[in-house]
């Protein structure tokens, strides 16, 4: 089948490494905005150290209470009803992989830098620093810590778990989502491979 034909094809990532990688980029970029926040108040910037603390912890315990019981959802649900992916899928190629990402780091980069422009611009005097940073390390923290059980089902079941990603998608949902497995003496992923198999 040509390449083309594949391109619009869903895309299975195994489940760990895309919640790995999601919550690796979410943690960077809330100590991305610490360090901004810091480098502006020893530069005496206009910012606030008390409202920046206040916002970020006003953040960043109700979205990591939130977010864990989402987790432990969207794991529970999805070992319970993993099943074979759909033929009409294809297994997500390295450049893809990279292209992705690139796209995702680039968007979330840009909408942090638009938040701070305006935090600034309104004297906000680092409100959004905080938000900002409180919600992507509640949602970082998180995913990361979610990968490990991802990992240990992997192990307990012998198996690989996906989930889809749609090709115009730059992410897998947050939510709970369906989960795909393939036994590992049937996993046919061929990671040192740049062509993808189709189901």
């Amino acid at each position: 089948m040509p390449h083309t034909a594949l391109a619009g094809l869903p895309r299975l990532v195994r489940v760990a490494d895309e919640v790995r990688l999601r919550g690796l980029g979410l943690v960077t970029l809330a100590a991305a905005v610490a360090a901004y926040w810091l480098l502006a108040w020893l530069l005496d910037e206009p910012v606030d150290a008390t409202v920046t603390w206040l916002n970020f912890g006003g953040v960043v315990l109700p979205v990591a209470v939130v977010a864990a019981l989402v987790s432990r959802r969207r794991v529970r649900e999805g070992l319970a009803t993993a099943r074979r992916p759909p033929r009409m899928s294809v297994h997500e190629t390295r450049a893809d992989a990279r292209e992705r990402h690139t796209r995702l780091a680039g968007m979330l980069i840009l909408g942090v830098v638009v938040l701070l422009v305006f935090d600034r611009a309104t004297d906000g005097g680092g409100r959004m620093a905080g938000l900002v940073a409180g919600l992507f390390l509640a949602l970082g923290v998180v995913d990361m810590l979610e990968r490990r059980r991802w990992d240990r089902a992997e192990h307990v079941r012998g198996s690989r778990l996906y989930v889809l990603v749609r090709p115009r998608a730059l992410m897998s949902p947050f939510g709970v989502t369906e989960v795909y497995e393939i036994v590992r003496s049937d996993d046919r992923d061929r990671p040192e491979v740049d062509v993808p198999y189709v189901f």
